[in-house]
């Protein structure tokens, strides 16, 4: 059951980071000119949110979501947190290279 719990929080992570990647990059406005700033920012934004999200899904699982049980259990569920947040990290940067091939002429085709 802890192991879910594992996956279940890299996954929700994921989205909840990518969403706000997503907020964070309609808010940005167009720039006019020769040479605009905003593509970078919101490149800059998209890939500070991509290290932070195995940051916060290990730390959220490991200090919130930890079981209170025998040392087996949670060296089962350290490891199944450790694979959790790898996914995690895959998945966001597969997620957020398709999302930004997908509306490549908007505001989140800047990501890559």
């Amino acid at each position: 059951m802890q192991n879910t719990t594992a996956y279940v929080l890299g996954g929700m992570t994921t989205l909840v980071l990518l969403l706000t990647a997503s907020l964070i990059a309609n808010a940005i406005n167009f720039e006019q000119g020769s040479r605009p700033k905003d593509p970078a920012r919101r490149k800059a934004w998209f890939w500070i949110l991509a290290v932070l999200n195995p940051t916060v899904t290990f730390l959220l699982g490991y200090f919130i979501f930890k079981p209170e049980a025998n040392i087996m259990v949670i060296k089962r569920y350290i490891n199944a947190l450790s694979l959790s947040t790898a996914i995690a990290f895959v998945t966001y940067i597969g997620l957020g290279f398709l999302l930004s091939r997908i509306f490549r002429n908007g505001k989140i085709g800047h990501w890559f």
